[in-house]
């Protein structure tokens, strides 16, 4: 599960994996932070994002990278707190940051801009969607799912759009790019499994709550596992994400589950 939630699979040797565990190990405060070639990158590095962005200074994806984008954020929170501006997380910044953490308050900024998108504001349709499809059987079948798919959201008023392309292989990195500029709001991935259940992002300090309850509508009526993971294409996102795992893309079952799944869209918003 570790390999697969940071997309670490293709690791090939024990000293390779064991770098990738000390970094997965740290606890923030453990080591200082700062902007290095190559970045660093870590749990520390997580909860430092998930924690700024639940007091509003980070609205980019929680992927565990020291980044610039990062750095920036420190540098508005040290600035917002009378602290050495200097863009490093030492112990003074992370006490503070962890001073100002409210129990119990789990959502952030990121999940607070997750729930606008451009077309809501806009007044003419609802809300946008983005898909990601295993490209199962022949093309012909392949767009015979994209079509339904269309079809099913704009009759309930959302506007649908593809990360995935029919007869075309898209590597992740590529998936999370296209949704990183399309910010719909909300992004649903299918993936070929004989295993069914639901995933939701939730990391060690916050969670999508959004998320979760999709999530949790979908696994109640299907009686599957609703499960809050930190696999990167959900952390990596900037949209609230649900992953779909099972065989509900095939048409006989995929317009029950984008019903149930669009419907809870519209009363998590509402609501």
């Amino acid at each position: 599960m570790f390999l697969e939630d940071r997309s670490l699979r293709s690791l090939s040797t024990k000293e390779a994996l064991w770098v990738e565990l000390v970094n997965y190990g740290y606890r923030l405060g453990d080591r200082i932070l700062t902007k290095t070639n190559p970045n660093l990158y870590g749990s520390d590095v997580e909860e430092l994002q998930e924690l700024l962005s639940r007091l509003g200074f980070y609205s980019e994806p929680i992927n565990g990278v020291f980044t610039k984008e990062v750095v920036s954020s420190v540098i508005k929170f040290q600035e917002n707190k009378g602290l050495a501006i200097d863009g490093t997380v030492g112990l003074n910044t992370v006490d503070e940051i962890k001073r100002l953490i409210r129990p119990g308050f789990d959502t952030s900024l990121n999940e607070a801009i997750k729930t606008i998108s451009p077309s809501f504001l806009s007044g003419n349709i609802g809300y946008s969607v983005s898909f990601n499809i295993p490209n199962i059987g022949n093309y012909k079948e392949q767009l015979v799912i994209y079509e339904k798919v269309k079809q099913l959201c704009l009759e309930k008023n959302i506007l649908p759009s593809f990360a995935s392309e029919a007869g075309e292989k898209v590597e992740e990195i590529n998936v999370i790019n296209y949704i990183n500029n399309k910010q719909p709001t909300l992004f649903v991935s299918f993936k070929d499994s004989d295993d069914s259940f639901i995933e939701y992002f939730k990391g060690s300090f916050s969670e999508s709550i959004i998320g979760k309850k999709i999530s949790d509508s979908i696994s109640s009526e299907y009686n599957i596992p609703s499960v809050g993971r930190s696999s990167n294409l959900l952390k990596s996102t900037k949209s609230v994400a649900v992953l779909v795992n099972g065989k509900f893309y095939q048409i006989d079952l995929l317009e029950k589950l984008l019903n149930s799944l669009l419907d809870g869209l519209n009363e998590s918003l509402s609501t």
